[in-house]
């Protein structure tokens, strides 16, 4: 695909995005590229406006900006190439020492663009729906500024799974089993093994261990017990919840689009080196 006009994302208050966000505008105009500004947090609505108009979007920042960018362009399908500015980086495809490398790469066509599965949840009350969020990583129940435990019956398409006394129950899509989940005890999940992951946090005389579903069944986290609970999207979107509610989760309609330069594996050769495991030593 021939690219045209990209979007930047960065964070204006930090000097090195904007350092970068200056050679990333240098590279792109050379080649004749259009480039349209947006800024972290307070551009949101103009960005899923502007998007059936991007071909590519580039985000200057950690992992939370590109979660942010990648659902609001989900429904455009826009595809996402993320510069680490962050500590870890797991969505980011390029080091601020590789922009240039990168963006030409890009320009030249040497790329490809992953589709990972998003997470769609409907809060329902009364039979009605209240709410609805699409998240690239995870939705999670949660106590709220009240710290009491909440109670939580888990069903699977109509079948009861368990009723957990936790914390939080994280359901989490297998981009976001190494964020959230992965904290709480969750397992890393390949991001083409199609399942969602429900991890509790802090289960009280409790079965304490995550389970895997598949993403083809319909998860409901009803809430037995829990004063001010909360549900959250990508940590980035909330809503009171009641007891009573029922959370419905199932894979959604859209995917999340991320551009990638390396073979199928390098998911494995990514996490592994940026968690620092044991027997890999430092990172470089």
């Amino acid at each position: 695909m021939s690219i045209q006009v990209v979007g930047i994302i960065n964070q204006p208050d930090r000097y090195e995005a904007e350092q970068l966000t200056a050679q990333a505008v240098a590279i792109l105009e050379r080649r004749g590229v259009q480039v349209r500004h947006f800024r972290r947090d307070t551009d949101d609505q103009t960005l899923c406006d502007s998007a059936p108009e991007l071909d590519l979007v580039i985000t200057l920042g950690g992992d939370g900006t590109i979660v942010r960018a990648a659902r609001l362009l989900s429904e455009a399908e826009v595809p996402v190439l993320g510069v680490n500015l962050g500590r870890l980086g797991f969505l980011a495809e390029v080091e601020p020492e590789r922009l240039q490398e990168g963006l030409e790469q890009v320009l030249d066509g040497d790329y490809n663009v992953e589709e990972r599965m998003m997470l769609h949840a409907r809060v329902m009350r009364g039979g009605a729906e209240v709410a609805s969020y699409e998240a690239v990583n995870d939705c999670v129940v949660s106590r709220g500024a009240v710290s009491r435990t909440i109670r939580v019956e888990l069903d699977v398409d109509g079948h009861y799974v368990m009723t957990r006394t936790s914390d939080a129950e994280i359901v989490s899509t297998p981009t976001g089993s190494t964020a959230y989940s992965l904290a709480a005890g969750g397992p890393i999940i390949a991001p083409d093994v199609d399942c969602f992951t429900v991890t509790p946090v802090a289960a009280h005389l409790s079965v304490a261990h995550a389970i895997a579903v598949s993403a083809r069944r319909c998860l409901c986290l009803h809430l037995v017990k829990g004063s001010a609970a909360t549900l959250t999207a990508d940590g980035q979107q909330d809503v009171a919840l009641e007891v009573g509610d029922r959370v419905l989760c199932t894979a959604s309609e859209l995917k999340a689009r991320f551009v990638r330069f390396g073979a199928d594996g390098y998911f494995y050769e990514t996490v592994l080196r940026r968690l620092r495991w044991p027997d890999l030593g430092p990172i470089p």
